[in-house]
């Protein structure tokens, strides 16, 4: 059993590829950071030594965008976690599997470690599946996690640091971008 286990992780490793010299500027579906520092008037690292941007291409055929800001521990700026990853699977069957486990690992991790999760049913979201969240830390809305799956693309926000009680960052930032999430393309 340890030797299939092994296999799996040698197979998987070598199975994808990763660049990480991707400019966020090609893909105007992303809301970024200073978009939404701009919005929230936060008080952010604009240097760029926190912003990551990759794309992951799979042995499947699938691929993913990830892009990410992360500065947790400062006195000078506000602590954020900021994270969009969208991805692009072959088959429909496939997107929604990746929809749902990362529904459910959410739900799952966001529930523990004094975290949690409320859910906000009352917007109107676009795709075929989603779900749209506030997480919380000791009870205290702390931050949002939204997933939608348009066909064979999944999209998935996570913030943590920050929350609005009026959920503009979906309804006036992401979901605007997001509108023809199908026709979304990486460039290879």
């Amino acid at each position: 059993m340890k030797r299939i286990l092994i296999l799996v992780l040698v197979v998987a490793t070598v199975s994808c590829s990763t660049r990480n010299d991707v400019d966020i500027k090609d893909y105007p579906i992303v809301t970024t950071i200073n978009e939404l520092s701009d919005y929230y008037d936060l008080k952010i690292d604009n240097s760029g030594k926190y912003e990551t941007t990759s794309i992951t291409n799979y042995f499947d055929g699938s691929s993913e965008l990830e892009y990410a800001y992360e500065l947790l521990e400062s006195e000078e700026y506000d602590p954020l976690f900021y994270s969009i990853t969208i991805e692009k699977e072959r088959t429909i069957k496939d997107a929604k599997e990746v929809y749902w486990l990362g529904k459910g690992a959410v739900k799952l991790v966001g529930n523990s470690f004094d975290q949690g999760t409320i859910e906000i049913d009352s917007l109107q979201l676009p795709g075929d599946d989603s779900y749209y969240a506030l997480r919380t830390l000791e009870g205290e809305p702390n931050g949002m996690f939204y997933i939608v799956r348009k066909g064979t693309t999944i999209y998935t926000m996570m913030l943590s640091g920050i929350y609005t009680s009026d959920h503009s960052l979906i309804t006036d930032l992401l979901i605007p971008k997001i509108t023809h999430l199908e026709e979304f393309e990486i460039i290879k």
